[in-house]
């Protein structure tokens, strides 16, 4: 099989890490210190060093390459623009934070397109080292097309892929339990597990948890409070994927996540936008 990869964090070098022992692999960032790096040292995962066909445009994209979309919302645009135009009718695999991207997505005209989550713990070194410690998992769902058209992908045999019939109830799960994960892990820069087991994190965490509520009670049903704080237990050494970002230096996709909700939301949600609005501050700055 044929793989292109757009993005240069810590999930998109796991990707090109994982699908590089599936086929071929052609690795495209914007960034071009981080290119030429990749380009120099190859992408090193532990002991392993892969050799990795990395550009700056979309020019080498191969016509028949799955291409997956692993960058963040401020990132978006222009790449959805140049996807149309040059590769318009490969399969679109994204693999987003939150869901802000669906209706964007939605209105390319690939005929072709899934939308996954990618479950892992993966932390990026520099710009062309990752480290991971526990198995990825890839959730994986057709927003529009035919799902046979995917169907190669959920039998890799270096992949686990979980194949998923209502991926945006899957992807909507997983926004309620990232939207009280991920702000305060990369605000606090502490672990999941510590979110439960430290009394001034836990006290912040109830509070989030109750303002969602009101906001979205089918969270009580979807994500219990008790389920998310086994999940965070489960975990306690485990970094969210929005501090990774903070601490290698790249955008954190506050928007992809919390503009997201915000903007879904019938009600105000004091909490939440101080924490948006402070988490775009450190992202700026």
């Amino acid at each position: 099989m044929k793989f292109a990869i757009i993005g240069g964090n810590a999930q998109a070098l796991l990707l090109a890490h994982l699908l590089k022992k599936e086929g071929d692999v052609q690795l495209i960032i914007t960034n071009e210190q981080q290119a030429a790096e990749l380009n120099a040292h190859g992408l090193i995962c532990g002991a392993t060093k892969q050799p990795i066909s990395v550009y700056t445009d979309f020019e080498q994209v191969d016509p028949d390459a799955y291409i997956f979309i692993a960058v963040h919302s401020e990132e978006l645009p222009p790449i959805l623009k140049l996807l149309k135009i040059r590769r318009p009718s490969n399969p679109l695999v994204f693999v987003q934070q939150g869901m802000l991207y669906i209706e964007k997505a939605r209105l390319l005209a690939h005929r072709q397109i899934a939308a996954a989550t990618l479950d892992c713990d993966a932390v990026k070194v520099n710009g062309h080292e990752i480290k991971y410690a526990k198995t990825p998992q890839l959730s994986l769902g057709v927003l529009k097309g035919e799902p046979v058209q995917f169907e190669a992908l959920t039998h890799m045999g270096h992949v686990t892929v979980e194949w998923t019939e209502d991926i945006e109830k899957r992807l909507y799960e997983q926004l309620l339990r990232d939207s009280l994960i991920n702000p305060l892990t990369a605000l606090m820069k502490i672990e999941k597990g510590r979110l439960i087991t430290d009394p001034n994190a836990y006290e912040l965490f109830r509070n989030l948890y109750n303002e969602l509520y009101l906001a979205f009670p089918e969270i009580e049903s979807l994500q219990p409070i008790e389920r998310v704080a086994a999940y965070c237990a489960s975990r306690p050494e485990e970094i969210s994927s929005m501090l990774a970002d903070r601490l290698a230096n790249d955008p954190m996709d506050v928007d992809g996540l919390m503009l997201y909700m915000l903007q879904i939301s019938k009600l105000d949600l004091p909490l939440f936008k101080a924490f948006y609005h402070l988490l775009k501050t450190v992202e700026e700055n």
